[in-house]
């Protein structure tokens, strides 16, 4: 993924086993690496901290890889409450807590991948 400030390696999870699976359970995540998710047409989605042992920006993205609502500095300790986006979202990106703000990735920022 390439953002208005920085690139980024990105694990693609499009199925629903890859989906729940996401990054749970993993310690850390190197500062250029992420995780999408493809819903191959837009939906409201929402995301928890579920078995999560770092913390996370999620960005959700419409079809046209716009940024559509970015939920930043999401700790593990908020698990159970989960995170929705307020309009269908095609993508969502799960970067390292202040990745999101370092690549200046806020309403309607395009991305490439």
């Amino acid at each position: 993924m390439h953002a208005p400030h920085a690139n980024y390696r990105l694990k693609i999870a499009n199925t629903p086993a890859q989906r729940a699976e996401c990054l749970g359970a993993r310690t850390s995540m190197a500062a250029h690496d992420g995780m999408l998710f493809d819903f191959n047409a837009p939906v409201k989605s929402c995301f928890w901290m579920k078995d999560m042992l770092f913390p996370l920006d999620i960005i959700w993205l419409d079809s046209n890889r716009k940024v559509v609502h970015v939920q930043p500095d999401l700790s593990p300790k908020t698990y159970p409450n989960t995170y929705c986006t307020p309009v269908a979202a095609q993508y969502v990106v799960e970067l390292n807590a202040g990745q999101a703000q370092s690549a200046g990735l806020s309403a309607s920022a395009a991305v490439s991948f």
